[in-house]
């Protein structure tokens, strides 16, 4: 060490051009660690009722199976007109090869007939690669026309499967909170008529209660209990007319809409 001291790497005529301090070393107590980040579980989702899960499934499958299709027949398409552009070049590449070398000929069999030789064989060279494009660009249509016609029919079908699927989150939901059901849409409904005189609300016996607690607050309104009216529904009579509330009613109305649209 002592050595290493005298024999200065630095000489002495340099020592001025150099800052030269001694190094502290610093003890690893004074580095805290570094605190480590909270894991967070996420929170599994409940899983899904049977029934509609099965039929979002098969929405699934078929939303695939459509995505695939044409995801497929993309690729074709792009292989075939990949395919057609390297055969247009080959034959414009062959083309200029062909009419370099009659124009090689034509200087031995004369240059005005080896010229219109070169311009006949070029001519008969694009009218043919021209057919051939029209050939294949009806392929392409008529596959793109069968890709749409699959098209509609899956939409048909995810349309159809839709609206089952709504059908069983309605019954599910007025067997689990008919009440509440029952709320929301009697004020939904009553929106349209607050300014009509004679407003009477008749809903299910069994809902009548809830409803009862939830609208004192609107003493114009006059609700009655009425085993009629589905468990869910209402019937909102007044000086405007009759509003049919009931769920069933409305499903029934809003599929006839969706297939009505369909057949379009």
């Amino acid at each position: 060490m002592n050595n290493f001291s005298e024999e200065n790497l630095i000489a002495k005529d340099d020592l001025a051009k150099h800052s030269i301090a001694r190094y502290e070393f610093k003890s690893i107590a004074d580095f805290a660690p570094e605190p480590e980040p909270e894991s967070n579980t996420p929170r599994s989702a409940p899983p899904p009722p049977p029934l509609e899960s099965a039929e979002l499934t098969r929405s699934i499958q078929l939303e695939n199976e459509l995505v695939e299709c044409l995801l497929k027949k993309t690729d074709e398409l792009s292989s075939h007109l990949a395919k057609l552009q390297m055969q247009f070049e080959k034959s414009q590449e062959e083309s200029q090869t062909l009419l370099q070398q009659t124009r090689e000929d034509s200087y031995k069999l004369g240059f005005k007939e080896g010229e219109q030789k070169a311009k006949d064989d070029l001519s008969a060279s694009i009218e043919e690669e021209k057919k051939h494009l029209l050939q294949s660009l009806g392929t392409i249509d008529q596959q793109m026309q069968q890709s749409q016609a699959h098209l509609e029919t899956l939409e048909k079908e995810l349309s159809a499967i839709a609206v089952e699927i709504a059908k069983e989150v309605i019954v599910k939901e007025v067997e689990e909170k008919s009440q509440e059901v029952a709320l929301a849409l009697a004020k939904q409904l009553l929106q349209n008529i607050m300014d009509a005189t004679d407003i009477c609300l008749k809903v299910n016996t069994l809902d009548y209660p809830y409803l009862s607690q939830h609208l004192k607050d609107m003493p114009k309104i006059k609700l009655e209990p009425n085993d009629a009216i589905a468990k869910g529904g209402v019937l909102i009579s007044s000086s405007q007319g009759n509003i049919d509330g009931n769920l069933m009613t409305r499903y029934k109305n809003l599929k006839e809409s969706v297939l009505d649209n369909l057949k379009v």
